[in-house]
């Protein structure tokens, strides 16, 4: 496809799309916070690009859809719309073209989408990305680290004029948490100890401590994240050795097992040294197109979560 008909192609799907979804507008002028700064709208945006899975659940929550679509999980044809799509929020993603990679997405494809709103990854190693980011539009960056995704909806939710859509979420979003959480109660005051594995291909180990997003949902349902003696406790994620495995002082053990094409990591020489340690091991199948972190993704872990440790 040469680049003039790539151009027209994004154009006219974009347009159809923004033409389909008339959204209410809120007062305006209006600043949005967001992870790296603030940011002064003078209307409702109608061509909204998301350049990760993360922020693109704050618009499926909100039923927004996107024209645009960056991502460091995802591969795609430039210029179409992505195919396979997995994430909780692929129904905001479905007609939005690929941009690329979430950190340096094509320079042709965000200039003729012409966006009035680009949500990006907000982390302070990032201003140099949303630096080059912002020249394409109006862009709010989102760390949900430091800035929680239910900062981000509420302010997504001013700027499109949806507040009391995102209100509803949150509410219905706490009643089942807190619903979950009395389920495990007993569970979570006798045997709280929750140790956080990572395997994503046979024979290899991570731990995951509190620097990892997973480790949140953990904490939600009142259960205690637990890493082995030795390890700093604040790290994302470690390698582990049998020995160190083996030194495991907890209740439960939970494996996040990646999917590969649909499959989970085949058990190996390391399911058979948990199974010294005596505790129970859960298996949590990881989808690679999970966000880290989001509103959907958030309330699918606690579910499964809740449904594991209860049995």
């Amino acid at each position: 496809m040469t680049r003039v008909r790539l151009a027209s192609y994004v154009l006219f799907t974009s347009g159809c799309l923004a033409a389909a979804g008339a959204w209410a507008a809120g007062s305006f002028p209006l600043a949005i916070k967001h992870s790296l700064g603030t940011l002064a709208f003078q209307k409702t945006p109608a061509r909204v690009v998301t350049l990760s899975e993360e922020q693109a659940e704050l618009l499926s929550v909100l039923g927004i859809k996107a024209v645009g679509f960056g991502s460091g999980r995802v591969e795609g044809r430039l210029g179409q719309p992505a195919q396979n799509l997995s994430t909780l929020a692929k129904g905001s993603l479905q007609s939005a073209v690929f941009v690329g990679a979430y950190n340096q997405p094509s320079a042709e494809l965000m200039t003729a989408l012409k966006p009035d709103l680009i949500l990006m990854d907000g982390e302070e190693s990032s201003r140099a990305t949303y630096d080059t980011i912002r020249k394409y539009g109006p862009t709010l960056a989102y760390n949900y680290d430091t800035l929680p995704w239910r900062t981000a909806l509420s302010e997504l939710g001013r700027l499109f004029g949806k507040s009391a859509q995102a209100q509803r979420y949150l509410q219905t979003y706490d009643a089942r948490i807190a619903t979950l959480k009395a389920q495990l109660a007993a569970v979570s005051k006798a045997a709280p100890n929750t140790t956080l594995l990572y395997m994503y291909e046979p024979n290899s180990i991570m731990v995951l401590g509190r620097g990892f997003s997973f480790s949140r949902n953990l904490a939600t349902l009142g259960l205690t994240l637990n890493t082995p003696a030795g390890i700093d406790p604040s790290i994302s994620f470690k390698q582990l050795n049998t020995e160190e495995l083996l030194t495991l002082k907890t209740d439960r053990v939970l494996i996040l097992r990646r999917l590969n094409n649909g499959q989970m990591v085949p058990r190996n020489a390391t399911d058979e040294v948990l199974k010294r340690l005596g505790k129970p091991v859960f298996t949590y199948p990881l989808d690679p197109q999970e966000a880290s972190s989001g509103p959907l993704t958030d309330l699918k872990r606690a579910e499964a979560l809740a449904k594991l440790i209860r049995r």
